[in-house]
């Protein structure tokens, strides 16, 4: 597992902690599963293993991104698998790729302004240098 670190500006903190919300709890129900699973002994114990590691480093990464409110510093350093940050930053950035849309289509609208839809591509650019700065 090779791990990898990415420093979040301050104004990424809040939609990437929510996507860090997601897959931890999404990890938690396939831990559960997989606890299932293992008791009726038709799963594997190394699965349960994997999904503990998994919502350990999640759970890490949430400390760091504190579980609510702004971050105490303009960036927070993240350091985790090149896994579980790409899957943060990728699903992050799906996330402002569909608050970009709905954006644009409210300022065709008239209903916002086009600093609207500035602030919301900056954003989706910046989630994107983060993840490409992941490297493959």
């Amino acid at each position: 597992m090779a791990l990898a670190t990415v420093e979040v500006p301050r104004a990424l903190v809040c939609p990437l902690r929510e996507t860090v919300l997601l897959l931890y709890q999404a990890t938690a129900e396939a831990l559960h599963f997989a606890l299932r699973a293992h008791g009726e002994q038709r799963g594997r114990l190394a699965e349960v293993h994997e999904h503990r590691a998994r919502l350990a480093e999640l759970d890490a990464v949430l400390e760091r991104l504190s579980w609510s409110g702004p971050p105490a510093s303009e960036r927070v350093e993240l350091r985790a698998s090149k896994e579980v940050l790409h899957d943060a930053l990728y699903g992050a950035l799906i996330d402002a790729g569909e608050r970009l849309a709905t954006t644009c289509a409210r300022a065709w609208r008239g209903e916002v302004g086009s600093e609207t839809v500035s602030s919301a591509a900056q954003e989706v650019i910046a989630l994107e240098r983060l993840l490409r700065s992941l490297g493959d």
